[in-house]
């Protein structure tokens, strides 16, 4: 911290942040005395590590760049106008994991999200501008990591057709009956509660920020939700995603203690297993 150029009062407010979340552990602190030593517990030591990897990772640094940049660019375009990138290097998200990121990285995440039709970026000499196009703001508005929400915002076909020897079935057909073969054999798709599937879609989008997930975690998480949103009428695979979501979840439940919302994670978790038997 002496390193950052911090005053007291956020030096302060760092050590009772890393106490709070249980990431150190006081030595030498008394009434009338500071605390003079710290001590990484093992959740600390862990995260301290974790945060090391992915400061080291380009993967990892360039996803970074790329889900806060539109946001970035949302935050700071003016009306009619547009943000000046040079402003960013003074922005909070120039810093990733705790290392600075480059304007070699800049440039490049810039340059990929112009290809993906997230910004629109003006070059003129001595400026950059950037500001976030009608996708972009979507992305914005969304609270989504971008693969997922590049995942779920493709185009998708209106009908599906499905070939069973000689008949064809356009579109889902979930809970119809269909009758084949000589024995007119056949199979019922009864289906999930619709109604019942969204608010356990709502209540598992509403727990996930309090999990303290990893980034490859939380977008994982979201990933299986928008699945699970999407093909989760059908029973068998609603099972299936369930389960995976549990896994996700369950090992961050201590965490989720920690912020007071493991009630919700539990209710959502029963709720699941609930609905899918």
């Amino acid at each position: 911290m002496e390193f950052a150029r911090l005053g007291r009062p956020e030096k302060d407010a760092i050590l009772s942040l890393l106490i709070e979340q249980a990431y150190v552990s006081s030595e030498g602190e008394t009434r009338d005395r500071p605390v003079c030593a710290l001590k990484f517990t093992s959740a600390g030591l862990e995260h301290a590590q974790h945060l090391r990897r992915i400061s080291r990772s380009k993967a990892e640094r360039d996803v970074y760049l790329h889900n806060c940049l539109v946001r970035w660019a949302y935050d700071n375009t003016p009306a009619g106008g547009s943000a000046s990138l040079q402003e960013f290097a003074g922005d909070e998200h120039w810093w990733s994991a705790g290392t600075e990121v480059t304007w070699d990285e800049v440039f490049a995440a810039v340059d990929f999200l112009e290809a993906e039709n997230l910004l629109v970026v003006e070059r003129i000499p001595g400026r950059i501008g950037v500001r976030p196009t009608p996708l972009g703001i979507k992305f914005a508005h969304s609270h989504m990591t971008l693969r997922t929400f590049m995942t779920t915002h493709q185009p998708h076909s209106s009908s599906v057709t499905n070939h069973f020897g000689g008949i064809v079935v356009q579109g889902n057909a979930t809970g119809s009956n269909l009758a084949t073969g000589v024995g007119n054999s056949q199979t019922v798709n009864q289906g999930v509660d619709g109604d019942a599937l969204a608010s356990l879609v709502a209540q598992l989008r509403q727990i996930a920020p309090t999990l303290e997930l990893s980034q490859e975690d939380a977008e994982e998480l979201a990933q299986e939700i928008d699945t699970l949103e999407g093909e989760g009428a059908e029973p068998t695979q609603g099972r299936r995603i369930m389960r995976r979501i549990a896994r996700i979840v369950t090992p961050a439940l201590p965490a989720a203690a920690a912020a007071g919302a493991d009630a919700a994670v539990q209710a959502a978790i029963a709720a699941g297993m609930g609905l899918f038997g």
